[in-house]
């Protein structure tokens, strides 16, 4: 039987001005790690984590050239042999403490900069431990999650390094970046349990929004931008909140997995009937709420809305 792996929740990029890997090792071992062969491993680590190591290729500037980082780091980015990339099982809500310690002893043993690859979104070390180090959500936003707007829509990017879906309205642009930004702080902040049919509003006098889940269809699944937890679609204003029940249904294993399989199976989509009869006879249980998005975080993605399955199973099929 093999062994399960873990669920991969942050990925860093990490340029320094070691010329190797293994000459991160000397300067880790100081702060209570050890890097070799085998990865990356110290107290607290339940295993050793694995490891890349990139040779500078030209590129490592325009990694971080999004306003974000000064002229003279870019010149060391320029200047850097190479980076560590280094993919966790740790997320920067839950974990954030850990990933602090992680990347101030990256930060003695060479590091310039960090990008989370989840958006492509980098800071030099001082400031990436700066934003990460506070105790301010918005920090934390600030540090991890991009905008990105197109055509009177607005959706985040980023989200997933937290383990929690992104937001994404339709609207005139400016209320859009408030509205989308308070909805993720307020995950980050409170990790509430939201649930397809509630409402959410900036304010008591602002117009509330139906908020509905739905799968990340702005990057493929391979690519390290798409958000595994999906997307909160915020409705019209004016949205009125739908009754919500005390459990839901788990599948097992998960319905979009199933119908993957099936569809192989058959070897050609199935109609939105047999999508729907195949719903109602794949195996579920039924919890409640809180250990839904509980089990959710633990599998590492999020499920069908099997109220949705056919529009939502459609959206999948096609981007795949």
């Amino acid at each position: 039987m093999s062994e399960r792996r873990p669920v991969i929740r942050l990925t860093l990029f990490v340029p320094g001005t070691r010329a190797s890997w293994a000459e991160w090792g000397p300067p880790l071992a100081r702060r209570g790690l050890q890097l070799s062969a085998q990865g990356l491993s110290g107290e607290g680590f339940e295993e050793p984590l694995s490891f890349t190591w990139v040779e500078q290729d030209g590129s490592f500037a325009d990694a971080f050239s999004f306003g974000t980082v000064e002229p003279p780091v870019l010149e060391r980015l320029t200047a850097s042999p190479g980076a560590l990339v280094l993919p966790l099982p740790f997320d920067l809500r839950a974990d954030r403490a850990r990933v602090v310690r992680l990347v101030e002893a990256l930060r003695e043993a060479g590091a310039i900069a960090v990008r989370i690859e989840e958006s492509m979104l980098g800071w030099d070390v001082d400031r990436w431990l700066e934003l990460f180090s506070s105790e301010d959500p918005w920090a934390w936003h600030r540090g991890a999650v991009v905008m990105l707007g197109e055509g009177g829509a607005l959706q985040s990017c980023g989200m997933h390094a937290f383990s929690l879906p992104d937001a994404y309205a339709e609207g005139s642009p400016e209320a859009l970046h408030e509205l989308v930004s308070l909805l993720n702080v307020y995950q980050l902040g409170e990790d509430p349990l939201l649930i397809s049919g509630q409402t959410f509003s900036v304010d008591a006098e602002s117009p509330r929004r139906a908020l509905t889940r739905w799968p990340d269809l702005n990057y493929p699944d391979s690519h390290p931008c798409h958000n595994p937890y999906g997307v909160w679609r915020f409705g019209p204003p004016g949205g009125v909140a739908r009754e919500i029940p005390a459990e839901a249904p788990s599948f097992v294993p998960a319905l979009r997995v199933m119908l993957g399989i099936r569809e192989q199976k058959l070897g050609r989509a199935m109609t939105q009937a047999e999508v729907e009869e195949f719903r109602d006879s794949c195996p579920c249980i039924m919890v409640s709420q809180e250990h839904a998005q509980s089990l959710e975080r633990a599998r590492g993605y999020s499920d069908l809305d099997p109220e949705l399955v056919w529009e939502q199973w459609q959206a999948v099929r096609d981007q795949a």
